[in-house]
């Protein structure tokens, strides 16, 4: 019965720490395409799209760095492997120069 209990007691502890973890990059990545959309003259699939590829960078960043004990250097390292990553998905839809233009403005989103 104990190790029911404790089995259920981490479970639960896991999902909750998954949802925070999800919240701050949901929350991040829509601020992000609300900056976007209210700057550029895009469709609301491409903002969809946008949002999705923000999200996905954010919660991989999260999970890859949480925890971990990283230094400066390596979280460095995952961030720049998650922007390139970005910039390359983002290329699939957009062009160099829109590419640029959503990348400034998610970079301007954080500062507000």
């Amino acid at each position: 019965m104990k190790k029911i209990l404790i089995t259920t007691a981490l479970c639960l502890f896991a999902l909750f720490a998954e949802a925070q973890e999800n919240k701050f990059a949901a929350n991040r990545s829509e601020n992000a395409v609300a900056l976007i959309t209210s700057q550029m003259e895009i469709s609301d699939a491409d903002a969809e799209f946008i949002q999705q590829i923000l999200y996905n960078k954010y919660a991989s960043n999260a999970r890859k760095i949480r925890g971990k004990g990283l230094s400066e250097d390596e979280k460095k390292a995952v961030y720049r492997t998650a922007a390139k990553e970005t910039r390359q998905k983002l290329m699939t839809k957009f062009n160099r120069e829109e590419v640029q233009k959503i990348i400034d403005l998610e970079r301007k989103s954080f500062k507000k």
